[in-house]
């Protein structure tokens, strides 16, 4: 007789769920901070590690367990300003974690509105890596004292929804530093937890992507963008060449124009001067059609 799958209920999924989050009690952790230029990236790596300054990696002991912190290069808040070689330094710091990262931390300053181009310099870099990143990143959000009385939920939900989005899209992981208060150890405490908590929720599984096809998104990302500026510059000349077209005919119909007139009546040349308008305002439109394609 054929068993049935034993399917668990909800007593038990608490019951695994704990299992699992004890189990992923870590004496190891090897943590990746990612984010732009002047976000606090290197002041949390100090906080974490509990020491006044490191370059790009830095290792110590804390709260009982061996911490790794690697800090990549920050991108610039418009991405168009990122360059191949800047990409390719962020990379690089996932390969200093070979076995594999336990959470990246995307840093997130709070003295500053997230706006569109951060949206949007996020999500580019983001998009460098498989899409399983995101279940192993965390916000984390610095200069924690901007809060004031005003919780980082309450601070979420009035932001507009770039921010949203990027919450959401991590899974609702969050944690806030206050990089101002190193000797409250509490809040690395609470991050730790959040970290082993979300290695439980992956079942252990750690950020270990495959390096080589992170190089080729690279690669065809800047590829893209030099396609792109190629177009772009053959648009403008398009324009430029159409634009000089249009506007040489209509000095030449002008002139023919204004020479008939002068053998016309007044009610001829009312009519003359409408059609002088229409040619106007047609070819005032060709070029905002121009400038339409080209934008």
């Amino acid at each position: 007789k054929k068993k049935k799958k034993h399917v668990r209920g909800k007593n038990e999924d608490f019951f695994f769920f704990f299992w699992m989050k004890e189990s992923c009690a870590l004496s190891e952790v090897r943590i990746i901070l990612i984010g732009g230029r002047w976000s606090g990236k290197s002041s949390s790596g100090n906080t974490i590690l509990r020491r006044e300054r490191f370059e790009c990696e830095g290792k110590g002991e804390v709260d009982g367990r061996q911490v790794t912190v690697i800090d990549t290069p920050g991108w610039w808040k418009n991405s168009s300003q990122c360059t191949e070689d800047m990409d390719q330094e962020i990379v690089r710091g996932l390969s200093l974690c070979p076995s594999g990262a336990h959470a990246v931390l995307l840093v997130v300053p709070l003295d500053v509105r997230f706006t569109d181009s951060q949206w949007r310099a996020v999500e580019e870099h983001m998009s460098l890596f498989d899409a399983t990143v995101w279940k192993h990143t965390l916000v984390v959000f610095t200069y924690g004292d901007m809060l004031a009385d005003k919780s980082i939920e309450e601070h979420i939900e009035n932001e507009r929804y770039p921010l949203q989005w990027l919450v959401d899209k991590c899974e609702n992981k969050y944690h806030v530093l206050n990089n101002t208060k190193k000797k409250d150890t509490s809040q690395i405490t609470e991050l730790f937890e959040k970290i082993e908590e979300m290695v439980a929720e992956n079942s252990g599984r750690l950020f270990c992507p495959d390096m080589s096809d992170i190089h080729r998104r690279v690669e065809e990302k800047f590829r893209r963008r030099e396609i792109k500026q190629v177009l772009k510059q053959r648009l403008e000349q398009e324009y430029r060449r159409r634009e000089l077209e249009l506007l040489t005919g209509f000095k030449q119909t002008l002139i023919s124009l204004q020479t008939e007139m002068k053998q016309k009546s007044l009610s001829e040349y009312y009519a003359l001067m409408g059609v002088i308008n229409a040619l106007f305002l047609s070819n005032m439109n060709i070029l905002i059609l121009i400038f339409r394609i080209d934008g």
